[in-house]
């Protein structure tokens, strides 16, 4: 069975394609990734069944350069494809013309979710309408978490609640020594570290983690983040640990390759999975997170938001505490309480290892889908 799946971005930087991807290749599909081209050489190495097609296009972030990539997606897409799935909204719109088009069965896979009027530009504006008005002809419908289904079924007038493919990894990482060795090139040591990997900038409650620094018991912790980031936000977070004397306590790595990140997280001692609940995407983040997920996949306990999603995620498995993403006390005293008990840790580590090998692999959590695209095949077969 051939898949076409379309994104109009760079799926490098995208667990949910990354590893659906590959979980559909292990099934015996052939999966092919219509995608755009963008500056940063890819990555990631994708099975032998799975195609990465990277488009070019002249025009700069714009109305003009999507509707180019449409162009080129309508032509270059597989024709043979059993289904098509569309990626976020804007590959959603370029799946569903295709699906009709060739009367194929559809998936929307919809992991960021935009709502209406949030700062959307004219062009998003169109695509959200047509997300709207369209969304619920899809044969599936897939979330990465269940307080956001709901709140996709309600805006996009679902017929059914969207299925919940939480954002994990495939498998556990293997232990290493990547971010002691890292820190160890920048003349940096520390006895415990909070890690955040992954996007650097606003909404993730590091300015507020900078701050609680100088509540930290003990002047050896360290907190470390790594990824992507613009340098005028670096710049920002530089000076905000200079304004607080907490230099010495605060590094940002470079970021690396999606399947290199792993390596680093099992070096820390907590995994930081703070969010600030400025947009929907971040109110309802539970198992959306692909942070936490790696968090738990690597055996660290987790500092996450204190909100009801979040909290219930920690105490259900009892691998982690919740803090006030903005109050620098209270992210403080948990990271306090995490990090002067090892023992406690280390029982919650482990317990967040069992949850991801029980429950959150990604392999576990995508056969539904499997199942669902196998039966959409075999209705189209009859």
């Amino acid at each position: 069975m051939k898949v076409q799946a379309i994104f109009y971005s760079n799926p490098d930087g995208y667990p949910p394609i990354i590893n659906s991807g590959r979980v559909l290749a292990a099934a015996g599909h052939q999966v092919d990734i219509l995608c755009r081209a963008t500056n940063t050489p890819p990555n990631v190495k994708y099975p032998p069944r799975v195609t990465v097609r990277r488009l070019s296009i002249d025009a700069d972030n714009t109305w003009r350069a999507y509707l180019d990539f449409t162009f080129q997606t309508l032509r270059r897409a597989d024709t043979t494809a059993t289904v098509f799935i569309g990626h976020d909204m804007h590959g959603f719109l370029i799946a569903r013309v295709l699906a009709t088009r060739f009367h194929r069965p559809l998936v929307y896979h919809c992991h960021d979710f935009a709502e209406r009027g949030a700062g959307i530009a004219l062009g998003g504006r169109l695509v959200k309408a047509f997300e709207e008005r369209f969304a619920r002809t899809s044969d599936l419908v897939i979330v990465p978490d269940a307080e956001r289904a709901q709140v996709v079924a309600t805006a996009l007038r679902l017929y059914h609640l969207p299925l919940v493919v939480a954002n994990a990894p495939l498998q556990p990482p293997t232990a290493s020594v990547h971010l002691q060795e890292s820190l160890a090139k920048q003349g940096v040591s520390f006895s415990r570290i909070v890690f955040r990997q992954g996007r650097i900038g606003p909404g993730h409650a590091i300015e507020a983690t900078v701050r609680s620094l100088p509540f930290w018991q003990d002047p050896s912790w360290g907190f470390v983040v790594m990824g992507l980031a613009a340098d005028d936000y670096v710049g920002y977070l530089r000076n905000l640990a200079e304004q607080w004397q907490v230099t010495d306590r605060f590094v940002i790595l470079p970021p690396v390759a999606y399947d290199e990140v792993a390596c680093y997280t099992t070096g820390a001692s907590v995994g930081h999975a703070l969010y600030d609940p400025f947009h929907v995407n971040n109110r309802f983040i539970t198992t959306a997170s692909n942070k936490t997920m790696e968090y738990m996949a690597a055996g660290l306990p987790v500092l996450a938001s204190d909100r009801p999603g979040l909290r219930a995620l920690v105490e259900r498995y009892e691998c982690g505490l919740t803090a006030d993403e903005s109050d620098p006390v209270s992210i403080a005293a948990a990271v306090n309480t995490l990090l002067d008990d090892p023992e406690r840790a280390r029982k919650m580590g482990a317990n967040a290892a069992r949850a991801f090998e029980e429950e959150f692999r990604y392999d576990k959590q995508f056969a539904p889908v499997l199942t669902a695209i196998k039966e959409m095949a075999s209705r189209r077969r009859s």
